[in-house]
């Protein structure tokens, strides 16, 4: 089996996990149950061992692919000689069972599917039981393969054809009973689910098919028990190809998450999506009994530290791959300040106060150890006096200053925010009058160009525009931007799309529309035809790079759409 692109990709989902398939129709990553769980389809990742499901026929070509609407439900057509035909995919919501259904409409040629089973990323043999010529049991997980068309094993393979001129179906599903009715009722239950939580959220403006696009990425990647959502749901896909930049990004990054919250707040919503950002931060803190948070969180709001080391090829042989992250004990600084942020940005919105405990214990963490290094935004295990991280602490401080009852206490807060302004002014400005990555540092990092949206200063301020200088000078690519890392070499890696969306929002406060304007198409042309998108972009070789889709990228996409539309509107 061979490993696709990354850009031709796409996403199912029941929101509490997903399956990764390919415009050929072949799931090639897939973890049941939940999105952090081992895999039994992994060949995304080891295209030898990992497990995959393949549909083949003869001489079949791919026409087009589509969402129905914004629900996850994905019908891909294809074309067998003048003749076409389609292939659904989708996993049920609201039905006693999950997993994953395939339907093939009436094909002009037969068409043999393949399921190669192993369990944990391919280095384990799956214990396969027929039970009928219908169904198959797979123990560890308890899983049952179900078809309209008889089924055969061959070692880890399992076989079935749908002939020429019929239809036909199969399931990887966790109940032993499946016909026609329940897959019928299945997609419908699905549909109107999707539906429903299309109503959480939506935007109408500038870029709407994009946002929109970007809207249903975010949606897919929320775990409905505890409402957190991950970074993306893969591991090891390479920022570097043949590189060792590779990460397992299967959790809730409070930066990330906090910041996906502040994205979508100034969205037409119906609250839900802030009342489950701040409960999954409380109930965190509180299951964990924290007096601050940690920088990422299990899916199930548990603790993760513990790694392992996957012996398996990797993506494009890029190694290693790991099953955890090694960031779990790292101090971010800007991490606990992001919650705040979008704290604030919720409260401004409802006039209401939820979980005020939690704010004010980060708020009071903040206070004590803002004069902490920390390892940054980029997770750099090298701890600085990295000024994106001060900076936003100062402003998130400032921000909940407010909405606190207790005047000393507020002040306190205040009198911390001056004292890191102050520290900001006399150690992390370049001898240019740039925003240092840090202090003491001669170069610039584009972290620095979110200093805007939040208000720490103004899209006009010296050292922010002078920062912005250097950021062209040394970190641009063709429209988009490189980030500015200490132990790796930035320019190696393909442009990071987050930033580069941070950069189209700076340019919009800054009253440069045109150029915003630029910068967010050339982020949309490194989204594939689904209008997802991954962490990175090699420009040159016009391939995507790392974990896909990236939760970050779509939300600080949305950010900077909805303040090109505000900023677009004023003008008219």
């Amino acid at each position: 089996m061979k490993q696709p692109f990354i850009s031709s990709l796409a996403v199912i989902s029941d929101r509490h996990t997903c399956a990764i398939l390919d415009k050929e129709g072949t799931i090639s990553w897939y973890c049941p149950g939940a999105f952090d769980r081992d895999a039994i389809f992994s060949s995304l990742v080891d295209e030898k061992k990992g497990g995959y499901w393949e549909i083949k026929s003869q001489e079949r070509t791919y026409e087009s692919r589509a969402y129905e609407d914004r629900s996850s439900i994905l019908t891909t057509q294809f074309k067998v000689k003048d003749e076409t035909f389609s292939l659904t995919d989708f996993m049920p919501i609201g039905t006693p069972f999950k997993g994953i259904c395939r339907m093939i409409s009436k094909a002009p040629a037969d068409m043999t599917g393949h399921i190669y089973l192993r369990k944990v990323y391919g280095t384990k043999d799956m214990h396969i039981r027929q039970t009928d010529s219908h169904t198959i049991y797979l123990s560890d997980p308890d899983l049952w393969v179900h078809s309209t068309h008889e089924l055969s094993v061959d070692g880890d393979m399992i076989k079935y054809t749908i002939p020429a001129g019929q239809h036909g179906w199969a399931a990887l599903v966790d109940t032993d009973q499946m016909d026609d009715d329940m897959l019928e009722n299945a997609l419908l239950s699905t549909l109107a689910a999707w539906e429903k939580i299309k109503g959480h959220i939506d935007y109408e403006g500038p870029f709407e098919n994009e946002v929109r696009n970007s809207l249903r990425a975010l949606q897919q990647m929320v775990y409905e028990p505890t409402g957190g959502i991950i970074a993306a749901p893969t591991t090891g896909l390479p920022e570097v190809i043949g590189g060792e930049r590779n990460y397992d990004y299967r959790y809730v990054w409070m930066r990330d998450a906090a910041l996906i919250t502040s994205s979508l707040v100034g969205l037409r919503t119906d609250g839900k999506v802030e009342r489950a950002f701040m409960s999954f931060v409380s109930g965190a803190m509180h299951k964990n009994r924290q007096s601050h948070v940690s920088c990422f969180y299990g899916i199930d709001q548990s603790i993760r530290k513990e790694v392992k080391y996957l012996p398996v090829n990797g993506y494009q042989n890029s190694q290693p791959v790991m099953a955890g992250n090694t960031a779990a004990d790292q101090f971010q600084l800007d991490a606990e300040a992001s919650i705040l942020l979008a704290c604030g940005a919720i409260y401004a919105k409802t006039d209401e106060r939820p979980e005020w405990e939690t704010v004010e214990a980060i708020a009071d963490y903040i206070c004590k150890n803002w004069e902490r290094k920390d390892n940054g935004i980029w997770e750099e295990e090298q701890v600085q006096h990295y000024t994106s991280s001060k900076a936003l602490a100062a402003r998130a401080l400032e921000v909940m200053a407010p909405y606190q009852d207790d005047k000393e206490v507020a002040q306190r807060w205040r009198h911390n925010a001056e004292l890191i302004r102050n520290f900001i002014e006399d150690n992390c400005i370049t001898s240019y009058g740039a925003f240092a990555v840090h202090a003491g540092s001669e170069d610039v990092d584009i972290s620095c160009a979110l200093f805007a949206p939040f208000g720490f200063v103004d899209a006009g301020n010296d050292h922010l525009r002078a920062s912005v200088t250097a950021i062209e000078e040394r970190h641009s690519e063709g429209d988009l931007y490189h980030r500015h890392l200490l132990e790796f070499d930035a320019a190696k890696e393909g442009v990071f799309l987050a930033a580069s969306c941070w950069m189209a929002h700076y340019y919009t406060l800054a009253g440069r529309l045109t150029k915003a304007e630029t910068i967010l198409k050339a982020v949309i042309n490194c989204a594939n035809d689904l209008g997802y998108l991954s962490e990175e972009y090699d420009l040159k070789n016009r391939i995507m790079l790392g974990n896909f889709p990236q939760t970050f990228v779509h939300s600080s996409f949305i950010c900077a759409v909805n303040a090109f539309k505000n900023l677009t509107a004023d003008h008219i």
